[in-house]
């Protein structure tokens, strides 16, 4: 068994360097592990330094010459790992700011010997989050009780993008739907994979995880009013998905 972690990065010199290092301190002794670096286009060292500490650490480094946003980034790193990966293996998308810590990782890798989906979660019992933009607080609780209103999807985190999948699953999904598995272009993406994943039958378990916004460094790329709309235009679709995927199942 192996695990590849998918990690999107943009602008993110200022995190990778702890980030990297941390990763490896908690899976080196654990699982034979793989990074799936992402360089979306970034206009600072994030590059330099991946190609840096890929000379110290088993990191695979794939490179949009321009930013085409986190959607695209998740494709291309989800598609990687599948495509790299065997039935058996494991694959984890976590942020590359730091607010996601890898010591989490093992209590998810535990936890999928039970589940296809595990989802790091802010908001089951020992779960929280520790200076967060009261507005990104407000958006995110919003949409996981509009999800389980109209989903009939009993995570509490839908939202969080700190996961880990076995890789079946995921095959099963690209399979399913081949390029049309990921949608959506922004922030959303991370939960169109985790709606049509629940609809192709995966099984989903959360853990808790604490995320905390004071180990970010630099700015947040997130832009609110273009991410609500986006999410609304997200949830007008989910009959269709729903009808679409649970026919192929």
């Amino acid at each position: 068994m192996k695990c590849f972690i998918v990690l999107p990065c943009y602008n993110e010199e200022q995190n990778i360097e702890l980030l990297i290092p941390h990763i490896d301190e908690t899976l080196r002794d654990y699982i034979p592990y793989q990074i799936i670096a992402i360089n979306d286009g970034s206009d600072d060292d994030t590059g330099r330094l991946l190609k840096h500490l890929s000379k110290q650490h088993p990191i695979e480094v794939l490179e949009h010459p321009k930013n085409k946003g986190l959607a695209a980034t998740l494709q291309t790193g989800i598609s990687a790992a599948v495509q790299r990966s065997s039935d058996g293996d494991l694959i984890v998308t976590m942020d590359s700011d730091n607010t996601h810590d890898p010591e989490y990782i093992l209590n998810m890798l535990k936890a999928a010997t039970e589940a296809d989906i595990v989802v790091g979660s802010r908001y089951i019992r020992s779960g929280r989050q520790m200076n967060v933009p009261p507005h990104r607080m407000i958006l995110s609780r919003t949409i996981n009780f509009l999800i389980r209103k109209m989903a009939n999807l009993s995570v509490r985190d839908a939202t969080s993008g700190y996961r880990c999948f076995k890789a079946s699953a995921l095959k099963k999904l690209k399979k399913n739907m081949g390029q049309r598995f990921m949608e959506s272009k922004g922030f959303e993406a991370s939960l169109e994979i985790l709606l049509k994943m629940f609809w192709c039958n995966s099984t989903i378990k959360e853990v808790p995880i604490t995320l905390d916004y004071d180990k970010k460094a630099g700015w947040s790329k997130m832009k609110l009013l273009p991410t609500i709309k986006r999410y609304v235009i997200l949830l007008t679709k989910i009959k269709d998905w729903r009808n679409e995927l649970e026919a192929n199942s």
